[in-house]
């Protein structure tokens, strides 16, 4: 058996799936630039000079002529990704079936390349706002939330940013005290249809949408921005599933995916970012059993933030896990979790796993609980 399945006597024809959401971040992109067959674009902006006072006599009477150079930006995409997993024909005959090559790669695709995309995206936003230093960290509350949000709109609007098309994207946290805001819930526009798309009100031409903290930065409220600032081109989506191949009894699955997200400089002020709130965010963990005894260890998006460093625990139960709270230092040693994909040995008898991630001063900013599932 591939991986060392273990098979009960009998499997209930259901997969019990995890939850799951669809990209949100497509939202806040355009697709105006083609990278088809190339890895790099280079894209123009033209200055412009500036005015003088006109003189009515002598030469140069509209000023000192200079050549009208131009600007370039290059936009290389350098994120190439993949992954691959092998379903041996006889796991699925003997699991009644429910172990299919097809729902494997559609699970692989929601649950883990999605959810990656997403928050790459809102770690480049955010991170292209703060250089810019168009961003607060003022700590929200139910009283301050629709001003804050409204002094994003400012900024944007003094940068000339178009008021319809905008979308704010916050975390629930933010929503939750945006809804208390009096204010908010007397001007704020919502239908059933934005509902169900997980948007909660549009004010002003912005459409406001939930996500979940863990695809948004450490401590991030909501990040205000406009389509036309960022472009996030999928160049490649690759997706196979060979049926016995050589050396195999089943089916191989392999994915590959370019892709990048680049702000583009003449817009950078079409996005602000309210962070740095004391919040811990909700890192997603998945276990899944690879050898005898030991398990993999899946965290998205695959990497700490710059600067931090991942943790991990395991225990018999959850209350037997080290409380991880915002701000302090972790109490339980832990051992060092070098990335997504990594491969532990639990202790025997452990049932669940925490993963701890702790900034340069080796404090709690993000944590997250799953099952462990062993080989």
């Amino acid at each position: 058996m591939a991986g060392g399945q273990n098979l009960a006597s009998k499997y209930a024809p259901e997969v019990d799936e995890r939850f799951y959401r669809n990209s949100q971040a497509v939202l806040a992109l355009n697709n105006n630039y083609k990278f088809t067959g190339v890895q790099t674009v280079n894209v123009y902006s033209i200055p412009v000079v500036p005015m003088t006072d006109y003189k009515r006599t002598g030469s140069n009477r509209y000023g000192t002529p200079n050549d009208l150079t131009r600007n370039v930006q290059t936009l290389k995409v350098n994120r190439d990704r993949g992954y691959t997993f092998i379903i041996d024909k006889g796991d699925k005959i003997q699991s009644q079936m429910v172990m299919d090559a097809g729902k494997a790669l559609s699970r692989q695709i929601r649950e883990v390349w999605v959810p990656e995309y997403d928050t790459y995206v809102f770690q480049t936003l955010s991170a292209k706002a703060t250089e810019m230093g168009n961003f607060d960290t003022t700590e929200v509350s139910k009283s301050n939330a629709y001003e804050l949000f409204l002094a994003g709109q400012e900024a944007l609007g003094n940068a000339n940013v178009p008021d319809d098309g905008r979308v704010a994207f916050c975390s629930y946290r933010f929503a939750n005290f945006l809804k208390q805001d009096p204010a908010f819930m007397k001007y704020g526009n919502e239908s059933q249809e934005m509902v169900i798309k997980g948007v909660i009100g549009e004010v002003d031409g912005c459409k406001i949408v939930k996500v979940p903290s863990g695809r948004l930065p450490n401590g991030c409220a909501f990040i205000l921005t406009h389509p036309i600032a960022a472009t996030a081109p999928k160049q490649l989506e690759e997706y196979k599933i060979h049926d016995n191949p050589p050396g195999i009894s089943g089916w191989l699955v392999e994915g590959r995916v370019i892709y990048d997200c680049f702000v583009l400089n003449e817009k950078a002020n079409a996005i602000y970012y309210h962070g740095s709130q004391p919040v811990s965010k909700n890192l997603t963990v998945m276990t899944s059993g690879s050898n005898p005894s030991k398990s993999t260890v899946i965290v998205i998006p695959g990497a700490p933030e710059s600067g931090n460093s991942w943790k991990y625990e395991t225990a018999e139960a959850v209350s037997g896990l080290t409380a991880a709270e915002y701000g302090a230092a972790w109490a339980s040693t832990g051992t060092a979790l070098v990335g997504s994909g990594a491969e532990i040995t639990p202790d025997s008898g452990d049932t669940v796993i925490q993963v701890v991630e702790l900034d340069s001063a080796s404090k709690v900013v993000a944590r997250g609980v799953a099952p462990l599932n062993i080989g």
